[in-house]
C-alpha cells in the first residue's frame, strides 16, 4: 500500500510512519512546518517516501495539496493542534483554525482520494481522534468539539465508503506523553496520572501500532469503529 499521513512531523505522526514502513507500505508525508527534520527521517526508512507540504488550517492550501497528491490506498488523518483556556478568550481565528485543520481538511482530503480512486481500488482511513471528542473537557471546548466532528463523520462516512470498497475507523487517544502534552503544569500531569487506572500515560508508539492494525488487511471487516487508547482513563 502508498499510504499518506498528514501531521507525519509530529510525535505520533512519526511513529506510526516507522511502524507503516516497517510493515513495508510505502508513505506520503505531510507537514507543515518541520519539512527539514522529516527530510532527514525519511533517510533512515526503507520504503519509498515522498514529502509534501502545505497548512492544513487553509481552505486554499487544502485543496493545492489534494491536486498534488499521488495516488494512494491508505489516509492517516493526524495533523493537528490544542488551544488550552476558557471559550470566552480564545479568538475567533484560532476557533476558525482549528475547525478548518482537523475537520474540514479530513472531510476534503477524503472527499477527494474517493473519488480520485478507482472503484475497484480499496483505500483505507484512519482519523486520530482524542477521548475528549467523546467525553468533553473544561478548557478545551474547541479541540473536543473538533475532535468529536471528527467521530461524526468517521460514523458517516463508513456508511458511505463501504459500498465503494473503503474503510473509515478512528482512534481515541488518551493522555499520551508527547511534546503537545507538555505544556501542562507538573500539577496538572500528577492530577492527570492519578485518573488513570492503568497507572502511567500512552506512548506514541502504542498509538501507531493501533493505527497500523486498523490500516492492514487483518482489520478489513472493521469500519465505522472508535478504538479508545487511554488506560481506562475515561
Amino acid at each position: 500500500m502508498r499510504i499518506f499521513i498528514t501531521g507525519a512531523s509530529g510525535a505520533i505522526g512519526l511513529a506510526t510512519a516507522r511502524r507503516l514502513a516497517a510493515a513495508g507500505h510505502e508513505l506520503v508525508l505531510h507537514t507543515h512546518q518541520r519539512q527539514t527534520e522529516l527530510e532527514q527521517f525519511v533517510q533512515e526508512l526503507p520504503v519509498t517516501t515522498e514529502i509534501v507540504a502545505g497548512d492544513l488550517s487553509n481552505r486554499e492550501k487544502i485543496a493545492s495539496l489534494c491536486e498534488g497528491l499521488p495516488p494512494v490506498d491508505g489516509f492517516v488523518h493526524i495533523a493537528g493542534t490544542s488551544f488550552s483556556g476558557l471559550l470566552i478568550d480564545q479568538s475567533t481565528n484560532s476557533i476558525e483554525s482549528m475547525m478548518t485543520l482537523h475537520v474540514e481538511s479530513l472531510i476534503r482530503i477524503s472527499q477527494f482520494l474517493t473519488h480520485k480512486k478507482p472503484f475497484s481500488a480499496p483505500l483505507s482511513i484512519v482519523v486520530v481522534s482524542s477521548v475528549l471528542g467523546e467525553f468533553g473537557a473544561a478548557g478545551e471546548v474547541v479541540y473536543s468539539s473538533c475532535k468529536a466532528a471528527q467521530l461524526g463523520f468517521v460514523k458517516a462516512y463508513s456508511k458511505e465508503l463501504g459500498a465503494m470498497n473503503g474503510r473509515i475507523n478512528a482512534v481515541t487517544p488518551g493522555w499520551i506523553d508527547t511534546p503537545m502534552n507538555a505544556v501542562f503544569s507538573k500539577e496538572d500531569r500528577v492530577q492527570a496520572l492519578a485518573e488513570i487506572p492503568a497507572g502511567r500515560f500512552g506512548t506514541e508508539e502504542e498509538v501507531a501500532s493501533a493505527i497500523t492494525f486498523l490500516m492492514g488487511e487483518e482489520a478489513g471487516y472493521i469500519s465505522g469503529a472508535i478504538l479508545k487508547i487511554d488506560g481506562a482513563w475515561m
